[in-house]
């Protein structure tokens, strides 16, 4: 006689029945909101049961955790102080200390290269006495990252700065707006020379010096770009050095004034 070995997630009518409870019991008891996904993006069953199981998962743990120590989080580990071991031996306990890291789903990224002592200094020293939920969900990461606690300001303004003049010159990208302050924003000095163009073409940008303290930064630059006037056939090409101003606003460097090249028709 045959035996039926299925198992009873075998049945998809089944597991859609069970996933339309667990959605209802997570709308009723933590108010979630579900969109028709399964309809929209033809999602197995079996996959949306497993997604939903996370969810209910996460749930029940933030409803009872509690705020802990990293330190804590990572039973209590054994470390040496920095100063007290030479580099060879701060590099061999930092990616000891990763690893730790890691067999607990934490992990440390940076985004600028930081000295291996500087690092392991900044883990033992700062990053174990963060306060963090004591949640432990399969797949769950808790992620950190050393310049939130560091800012390397001379690279955020570089970036900040060249992500401006592209997005400046490019009339279908409006992202520039992000990137200037409050004050500026509100002035329309940006507007008007960008409506005069019906298009831009960005041919050389580099920074040539850059100065910064805790509020305010200044970005000199080297630039090559044209635009071609509204209504016109004629271009402007816009050749030779300019300058950025720039301010520290809500922990973030903001473009506050700019100091174009001179034109000359093309």
């Amino acid at each position: 006689m045959a035996h039926d070995n299925k198992s009873p997630n075998d049945n998809p009518d089944r597991l859609r029945a069970e996933n339309e409870e667990k959605k209802k019991k997570l709308t009723e008891e933590q108010g979630a909101y579900f969109s028709d996904m399964t309809n929209e993006t033809d999602l197995p069953p079996e996959i949306e049961s497993q997604f939903l199981d996370h969810i209910m998962a996460f749930e029940n743990a933030f409803q009872t955790n509690k705020r802990i120590l990293l330190y804590d989080f990572l039973d209590k580990p054994s470390y040496r102080k920095a100063e007290e071991m030479n580099d060879e031996e701060v590099t061999e306990e930092l990616n000891r200390m990763l690893e730790l890291m890691n067999n607990k789903i934490v992990s440390l990224d940076t985004i600028c290269e930081v000295d291996d002592r500087e690092l392991y200094r900044f883990i033992t020293e700062e990053l174990f006495l963060e306060e963090k939920d004591d949640i432990h969900i399969p797949g769950m990461i808790t992620h950190y990252i050393y310049e939130e606690f560091h800012p390397n300001h001379e690279y955020d303004i570089r970036n900040h700065s060249t992500d401006f003049i592209r997005s400046y010159l490019d009339k279908e990208n409006d992202f520039y707006m992000h990137l200037l302050t409050s004050e500026a924003e509100k002035a329309d000095w940006h507007v008007h020379f960008r409506q005069a163009f019906s298009s831009f073409q960005l041919n050389g940008f580099s920074i040539t010096e850059l100065k910064f303290d805790a509020e305010n930064a200044t970005v000199r630059f080297d630039c090559d770009f044209s635009g071609k006037v509204e209504d016109s056939v004629e271009s402007l090409r816009f050749l030779g050095s300019g300058e950025f101003t720039l301010l520290y606003q809500w922990d973030y460097w903001c473009v506050d004034k700019v100091n174009l090249p001179q034109s000359t028709f093309c």
